[in-house]
Formats: structure tokens, C-alpha cells, sequence
């Protein structure tokens, strides 16, 4: 491993080697949600935290589905703070498309010539994991107490609503878990934008989730001798996911979006803020940033500024001869603050007009999306840490278009901040996006350095 590589962040080559293998190990761990199976993971660190003589604690929510928490404990002079991160994966699908294998924990360059750990999970995130355990365990081999407890939790379930991990977590064991402040996914990036100093963004609120199951019901058959098509319930679905698809949600500034913008090194800072904060100008400058940036900059912002609406799942019928009644879709559905179920009955209603009156809408999940103000001096500590390590950045607060498991922790009025560092690297915007669901799932040796010496120094003012 290049030893210049691990002196940029100042660590040591066995610091480096041993976080990369940690990563490696964790990734080779089949934990795909569904079903899970986190155990193994989850014994896999007690194992590895209990050969350094640190007690952890594996807690089952279900069969197979495994958490991990341990708690160093601090002096009791200063707030306590969670290392949160998950360890369950999604599915890797069209494993052919993969150049390694999805669970190999190969390490090997890309095209771009940058070297990668590759594999599911390896950036969504388990290298949160690899990088909070690598900390955990130097604090202890150091002998460091730090002013307030440092926990350390890796947990079941975050890519399927948390019921098995931290949800459950908060709910029955809340004391093993608690602590003042968590820091885990949902934030870091460094901003692909050209700015006078580097911009991460930083996770303080999220969209709420509504999964809702689509149901449309029509005449069963023989598919030899079919019916009207429009009697079918298939044909029926295929109409609503088609309103779905063609709809254009108004976009809607909200006051997190404008603290976003305020906070952001802009190019010509008045009119950039100006195009950005409203409604009306706003298209025509993504339009234009993209042009200019040469990135997907679209799928980044609108996000942030609409309710989505995304059909993921769709099921019917059972043999080839046999023209089902029944047809259901899932929607993945992300709304902003503010906004819940109800509203989105109103949308659909408005979205497929008569249609409507053809379908029945079940619930799957409901969680709003919370908050946590930045003015606060665990939002400075942070700030503090990551301008030191890339000299002059700041902290860009932002709305995140997907859910994590914060939302637990902040309905119990704690302070979260979703927060793990990592720069694009040689990929633009569009690729590094696509990676964490996606095929080729890989984490830059350089990202796990700089996420290993962050939060290393983080717990180093605790």
C-alpha cells in the first residue's frame, strides 16, 4: 500500500492496511436485506473487538438479524456521542454485470486508476463501519478517555425502515444505545462544484417515507381468449404507473433548501442565490450549471425540491395462460417536511384523475423526515475536524432525499448529523451516485483514510 497515500491524513501503513482489511472482511459477509442474516456480521466485530479485551454486546431483534454496540466509557465531563452505522446490504441483482464479484472485497483500481474496495455494502456502509471501528479500537489500545462515553453501534435493517435494527434499538433497548449526539450515513460528500474553498454537505433533515402498494383489479381469464384490454387489471396498473412516470411535481422551496444555498460557495454569490431560491428561475438555472459543470447536478437538486414518486416493485399473475385479476406496484415515496399521507392521496388523486377511482392504495411504511439545527456546537466540532483535514472547508447543511436511521434517534430529541467524508474522486457526480445501489459498489482507499482520521479526531474532543 502506498505509504504516502496513509501520511496525507497522517496514519500509519499498519493503521491503513488494517482498516482496509477490516473493510475487506465486513464486505465478504453476505448480509443482503432481505433476509438479512446481520449475525454474522455482528459477531464477526464482537469477535474482532473482543480479542483487544473490549466487551460488545450482540443483540438479537429476530432470528438472524444481529446488532452490535459497544461503549467506551468517557469522563463524564462532556456530551456522549453514538458512531452509528449499518450493517445490512441491498440486493446485488445482474451479478453478471459486476467486473468482480458483488461480495469479493477485492482491492483493485477502476478505470480511472484510483483503487477501490469492491463490493455490496462496501460504500453503503460499511465503511462507515470500518472506519468507526478502526477509531473504537484506537482509543482503546491509546488508553484515551475522552470527556463524554463514545459508543459504537453497527445495526440490522436500515435498508429496509430500521424495525430490526435501530428502530427496534430505540424502542427496547434505548439505554444501551443513548447517547447526546450520533453521527452516521447520509452526508460528507464533497460538493461537485467549483468554490472558493471545499463545500461538504451535511445531513440535517430528510424526507419522510410513505411505501404505499398500488392494487388495481380487473377480469380473470384465459389468456387464449382475453377480454377488453381495459377491463384487465394489469393494463389498468400500466396506465397508472405511466400518469406516475409523466408527472412533473411543482417544486417547492423550503427553508432548509434556502439555508443550503446561503451556506454554499457559489459562483457570483447574488445571482446564484437569487436563481437558486426560487421556484421560478430555478429550472432554467440546473439547466445552465449543467452545462457549464458538465454533471447530473438535476438528480442532485430536484430531489431536494419535490415529492417523489418512484414505482420500484410490480406484481401479477402466476401461470402463462391465465390472465390475472389482480395487479400490484409499490411506490417509493419520498416527501418533504411537512408534508404526509394525506397529502399524498391528494397528489395521486390529482396525478391520475379518474383513475383514481379504479385503484386501492394500502400503506407499507410511514416516517416522517426530522430535523436537527445546525447552530450547535457538535455542527462546529464537526466543521472544526474536516477544515482541518481539508484545509478551509466548510459544512454545507442539507435535506437528504433518502431516509437513514436518524429518524429514530431524533424523534427521541437527540442531535444527528449524518456525516461520513468522501471526496468523487476521478468519477463525476452521476457516477459516484449510482454506486451505492448499483452495480460495481465500490470505496476509495483514499475515502476510508480520510473517514478513519475524521472520526478518529472527532472522539478526540469528546
Amino acid at each position: 500500500m502506498d505509504s504516502n497515500q496513509a501520511n496525507q491524513y497522517g496514519l500509519s501503513k499498519e493503521i491503513m492496511n488494517e482498516t482496509i482489511q477490516i473493510l475487506q472482511d465486513l464486505v465478504r459477509i453476505d448480509t443482503t436485506n432481505p433476509p438479512g442474516n446481520e449475525i454474522r456480521a455482528a459477531e464477526w466485530i464482537h469477535n474482532y473487538l473482543a480479542k483487544e479485551g473490549i466487551d460488545s454486546e450482540v443483540i438479537e431483534s429476530a432470528p438472524g438479524r444481529g446488532n452490535v454496540i459497544s461503549r467506551l466509557k468517557g469522563q463524564g465531563a462532556g456530551p456522549s456521542l453514538l458512531l452509528l452505522s449499518h450493517i445490512d446490504v441491498v440486493p446485488s441483482q445482474d451479478t453478471e454485470k459486476w467486473e468482480v464479484p458483488p461480495f469479493s472485497g477485492e482491492l483493485k483500481k477502476d478505470s480511472t486508476g484510483d483503487l477501490y474496495i469492491w463490493g455490496r455494502g462496501s460504500l453503503d456502509t460499511k465503511c462507515a463501519t470500518a472506519e468507526q471501528l478502526m477509531t473504537y479500537l484506537r482509543l482503546y489500545r491509546e488508553g484515551i478517555k475522552p470527556k463524554g462515553d463514545i459508543v459504537f453501534a453497527a445495526t440490522a435493517d436500515e435498508e429496509s425502515g430500521g424495525h430490526f435494527g435501530a428502530g427496534w434499538l430505540v424502542q427496547n433497548k434505548f439505554e444501551t444505545i443513548r447517547a447526546d449526539n450520533v453521527i452516521t450515513e447520509g452526508g460528507g460528500q464533497l460538493l461537485p462544484i467549483k468554490t472558493k474553498t471545499p463545500n461538504y454537505d451535511i445531513q440535517l433533515s430528510e424526507k419522510g417515507i410513505f411505501w404505499t402498494r398500488v392494487k388495481t383489479r380487473g377480469s380473470a381469464g384465459h389468456g387464449s381468449m382475453p377480454g377488453p384490454a381495459k377491463e384487465m387489471a394489469i393494463i389498468k396498473m400500466m396506465k397508472v404507473i405511466e400518469k406516475i412516470s409523466r408527472y412533473k411535481p411543482p417544486i417547492i422551496i423550503q427553508d432548509i433548501f434556502r439555508e443550503t444555498v446561503t451556506a454554499m460557495d457559489l459562483p457570483v454569490p447574488w445571482l446564484t442565490k437569487r436563481i437558486f431560491s426560487s421556484k421560478w428561475l430555478m429550472k432554467l438555472g440546473v439547466w445552465l450549471a449543467k452545462k457549464v459543470m458538465k454533471q447530473e447536478i438535476d438528480q442532485i437538486i430536484y430531489p431536494l425540491v419535490q415529492n417523489k414518486i418512484t414505482p420500484t416493485v410490480l406484481r401479477a399473475g402466476q401461470k402463462e395462460n391465465n390472465i390475472p385479476g389482480l395487479c400490484e406496484a409499490t411506490l417509493d415515496v419520498r416527501l418533504l417536511t411537512g408534508f404526509d399521507r394525506d397529502d399524498l392521496y391528494k397528489i395521486l388523486k390529482k396525478i391520475l384523475g379518474k383513475l383514481y377511482n379504479e385503484i386501492e392504495l394500502e400503506p407499507i411504511e410511514d416516517q416522517p423526515g426530522g430535523y436537527t439545527p445546525s447552530k450547535t456546537d457538535f455542527y462546529q466540532k464537526i466543521e472544526q475536524i474536516i477544515s482541518h483535514l481539508d484545509p478551509g472547508a466548510k459544512l454545507v447543511p442539507m435535506l437528504s432525499p433518502g431516509s437513514t436511521d436518524m429518524l429514530f434517534f431524533r424523534n427521541k430529541g437527540l442531535l444527528c448529523y449524518g456525516f461520513v467524508p468522501m471526496k468523487l474522486g476521478k468519477l463525476t457526480a452521476k457516477e459516484f451516485e449510482a454506486l451505492a445501489h448499483g452495480y460495481n459498489e465500490r470505496f476509495s482507499v483514499d475515502n476510508l483514510m480520510l473517514g478513519t482520521r475524521f472520526f478518529y479526531d472527532l472522539c478526540l474532543i469528546y
